[in-house]
């Protein structure tokens, strides 16, 4: 089952998934039609034509989210969510120098600034050929404000939910879906930048999080999808997910780490098999894949028997941080990908910490900064070294699966 089809008219192939997105041109294309026969778009090899063709296609896309937007009803909401206090949104507007302020990845946030000096942020998923379907969009979008709201009993710093509304909401006049959020003071974490003190600093409050973090367990390997509860179902995220018929189908919950794994790489290899991946070398992705799940048998032979499961924040690779001048951390924000997993995984160091360089051309060995964190943990929680190695083990394992989001 594919996400997309192809764009062509009368082209009806599931379109390749990542490299078969185009922002340029705003296509889904197939393994066919991606051949530089027919897509000509610039690309990555070619720096000169491929930047400025990236930045107008972001401009377009900005422009064209604006104009979306109705600000006068995203406001009406904001106030009736303080009454009394008026408020105001500020358009988007596409400046290159700035853009980084209101849009990452994934979400572009609208400032909405009340008379108070409160302000709140209206975040809303960002709209091009990355994007996924909006039944899709709209599980995860339900399933960042399930875990907002789970994240509301937990002392970690997170941003508080303060309203929301899908697209398809009866009622909602704004014309987009959003989440009405805090703004939370600081800046990115610029890990790169800061002294060995200051790395510290971070780490010991990162493992402070986790020691929380391990204070709720939950039941199943998946992510929250019930706003209002804290019910597990499937995994939140575009690569696990597919559409029929107008319906999301998503991977999961599941019990273990190892039916987690056997369940996300049988849907790869069917999707090599019905051309969504690695169209290039088909052949190789498949071997190495099916290679992948005869050592996850033997790596996770069996499933533990009440293994505590975890909330992880899935995309902790350092600008999800927002730190002081102090470098004390004010906030952990964009939870859309967050799941549940086993402490492994949980609780193994983030990926901002590692030497990723040595952990990418293969070197199994624990940086000097990882091992401070499973230090910390372990004298502030009793949990160190032990799932700092076995959560390598399952980093490694998502490292090769997700490869495809790289030409193979």
């Amino acid at each position: 089952m594919p996400l997309w089809y192809c764009s062509i008219e009368d082209c009806h192939n599931p379109s390749v998934r990542v490299t078969g997105d185009c922002t340029i041109c705003n296509r889904h294309l197939c393994y066919e039609h991606l051949k530089p026969t027919f897509h000509q778009c610039p690309t990555l090899d070619d720096e000169e034509d491929y930047y400025p063709a990236y930045a107008n296609a972001e401009q377009e896309e900005i422009e064209t989210l604006g104009q979306k937007i109705n600000y006068a009803a995203l406001e009406t909401h904001a106030m009736a969510l303080r009454p009394g206090i008026l408020c105001h949104a500020s358009p988007l507007r596409f400046d290159k120098h700035t853009k980084h302020e209101i849009m990452g990845g994934m979400n572009i946030h609208v400032n909405v600034e009340f008379k108070d000096g409160i302000t709140w942020l209206a975040r809303i998923r960002r709209s091009n050929a990355t994007s996924p379907p909006p039944v899709v969009r709209d599980y995860i979008v339900l399933s960042e404000i399930a875990t907002l709201q789970f994240l509301e009993n937990v002392n970690v710093p997170t941003p508080r939910l303060l309203g929301y509304a899908l697209e398809t909401d009866e009622g909602n006049n704004v014309g987009v879906g959003y989440m009405l959020i805090e703004k939370l003071p600081g800046k990115p974490l610029d890990w790169a930048r800061a002294t060995e003190d200051q790395k510290h600093r971070i780490i010991d409050q990162l493992a402070d999080h986790a020691i929380e973090l391990s204070k709720h367990p939950l039941d199943k390997i998946g992510s929250f999808n019930r706003p209002g509860d804290e019910h597990i179902g499937p995994i939140a995220r575009e690569e696990f997910s597919d559409v029929t018929d107008g319906a999301i189908h998503a991977l999961g919950p599941f019990t273990g780490m190892r039916e987690y794994y056997i369940g996300y790489l049988h849907n790869i290899l069917d999707r090599i098999l019905t051309h969504q991946l690695y169209t290039h070398h088909p052949l190789d992705a498949y071997l190495i894949h099916r290679f992948l799940l005869d050592l996850t048998e033997r790596v996770w032979p069996v499933e533990e028997e009440n293994e505590k499961i975890y909330l992880n924040h899935a995309d902790d690779k350092g600008d999800h941080v927002l730190v002081d001048d102090n470098y004390t951390i004010t906030g952990i924000i964009d939870w859309e990908w967050a799941f549940s997993a086993p402490c492994a995984l949980s609780f193994n160091s983030p990926l901002v910490i590692p030497d990723l360089g040595g952990f990418y051309a293969g070197d199994p060995a624990i940086s000097l900064a990882e091992s401070y964190f499973a230090d910390a943990l372990e004298r502030k929680g009793g949990m160190g070294t032990f799932y700092l190695t076995v959560g390598k083990i399952a980093t490694r394992m998502n490292i090769w699966i997700r490869r495809y989001q790289q030409p193979f």
